[in-house]
């Protein structure tokens, strides 16, 4: 699971960057269809990016309390 989770958010960084590129260095985003597939791009990287530091929290508060229980 962590695998795939590791993939997106690698896609989600190059999304991102791409959007960012398009945005800074092309006259792509002074139309409204480059506005979108920019604001797209930023958007959809973003939100494939964020399920990994949420399970690698996840996952690190399960092996503090494993390692907790097992002092005991």
């Amino acid at each position: 699971m962590l695998k795939i989770l590791k993939m997106l958010h690698l896609i989600g960084i190059i999304m991102l960057l791409v959007g960012v590129y398009l945005y800074l260095n092309t006259t792509f985003g002074q139309q409204v269809s480059g506005m979108l597939v920019i604001a797209l791009l930023i958007g959809i990287g973003t939100l494939i990016m964020s399920p990994l530091p949420v399970a690698l929290v996840i996952e690190w508060a399960q092996k503090q309390t494993s390692s907790d229980n097992s002092k005991e």
